[in-house]
């Protein structure tokens, strides 16, 4: 296993367990018990060779398109938000598949590409992309829908797939996104559009201070006349305000796991991580934390040029996945973008995101053991 990787996955998982004590002392031992599954996942794939998961690819990716099908039907949601179907629940276990799905979709893309070259006709890529995005935006969870469209553009302009093949993909990939999204939809996607005004009003600076109470003059600002609406972007305020102060009550040194938040965050375990762990480890704690995704993806890019083909392609991709979507957590932490309902891999509570990034982790491994191997020897 490659001994960079593993020291940035170890700080990872440290981070993970701290946040997990800080945010949720009596949920530690479940914690543990899904992170030695997801280190499980890494050592497991460590030992596959890449080029059979690219082979296998198309029929992983149509598998997973039917379990997303099945979640748009049979699925369920997280506690009273029923109407937003994301889990399968197979026993007493709930499994997400949209969160494996960006690994997959890396997997189709390095397939397709190595199989018909970056300047061939579009439809491959816009299925894949559209159809994976459609469904899972169906699901509400637009969030990742919209990540999923950013990590297949990183893939394709890094690639080097033409100008004019990526306007075609993405005007193609939107039309088919929206035409998915807009099957299954049923009034379900209100609280979007809530978030997207609590993260307008958050940033107008003459609101910062008023948290703790409804705010008299949040119609008006929002340009609206109905107050049950106003409640809703003032109940979506909460959150991101809250993290915003506890990391600014963090300090440089933290005040220790054990120490308590000062505000109620109910995402503290999972979206809002970030927030706990700056709040326990400081402002010096979170820099490391981010120090620790710059060395997966420094390490990342470093096996991708050294492969070559469809290998290199899942190496550029899964580094884009584990390292953008931890830029988009901590961006949403910070109130730099709206609340997306993205979580902080290897780091936030969830199994199945958990074990997705352990999954990547492992790939990434088996990469470089093939590639970095003799560097490694010398």
């Amino acid at each position: 296993m490659d001994a960079i990787l593993m020291l940035a996955q170890g700080l990872l998982v440290g981070f993970s367990v701290l946040g997990i004590v800080a945010a949720d002392p009596a949920g530690i031992w479940r914690h543990l018990a899904t992170l030695a599954v997801a280190l499980l996942g890494t050592a497991v794939l460590s030992r596959v060779n890449p080029e059979y998961l690219v082979r296998i690819a198309r029929a992983l990716f149509v598998l997973w398109l039917l379990l997303l099908l099945w979640v748009l039907f049979e699925g369920t949601g997280p506690g009273s938000q029923q109407e937003a179907r994301r889990w399968i629940a197979i026993g007493g276990l709930y499994f997400q598949p949209s969160e494996f799905m960006k690994v997959i979709l890396v997997l189709y893309l390095a397939s397709f590409f190595e199989r018909r070259g970056t300047d061939y006709p579009i439809i491959g890529p816009v299925l894949a992309i559209g159809l994976a995005a459609g469904m899972i935006g169906a699901e509400t969870d637009l969030g990742t829908a919209i990540f999923l469209l950013s990590l297949s553009l990183f893939i394709l302009v890094i690639i080097g797939v033409p100008l004019r093949r990526l306007l075609a993909i993405g005007l193609l990939v939107l039309i088919l996104t929206v035409s998915v999204h807009g099957i299954f939809q049923h009034d379900r996607f209100q609280h979007l559009y809530v978030r997207i005004d609590a993260w307008r009003v958050l940033n107008q600076d003459t609101l910062l201070g008023r948290w703790l109470r409804f705010d008299p003059d949040l119609l008006e600002k929002l340009g609206s006349k109905d107050p049950d609406y106003a409640r809703l972007v003032h109940d979506a305020l909460l959150q991101p305000r809250r993290a915003r102060l506890i990391m600014k009550a963090a300090g440089p040194l933290g005040h220790g796991p054990g120490a308590g938040l000062p505000y109620q965050l109910p995402q503290r375990n999972n979206d809002f991580i970030f927030a706990t762990i700056t709040y326990a480890t400081g402002w010096f704690g979170a820099a490391m934390l981010i120090l620790a995704y710059a060395l997966v993806f420094a390490r990342g890019l470093q096996i991708a040029t050294r492969s070559s083909g469809a290998v290199s392609v899942v190496a550029l991709g899964l580094t884009g996945y584990l390292t953008l979507q931890a830029l988009m957590n901590i961006a949403v932490t910070t109130a730099v973008v709206p609340v997306t309902g993205i979580s902080l891999p290897m780091i936030s509570s969830g199994g199945s995101g958990l074990l997705a990034a352990g999954i990547a982790f492992g790939i990434l491994h088996a990469i470089s053991a093939r590639v970095l191997k003799p560097e490694v020897a010398r």
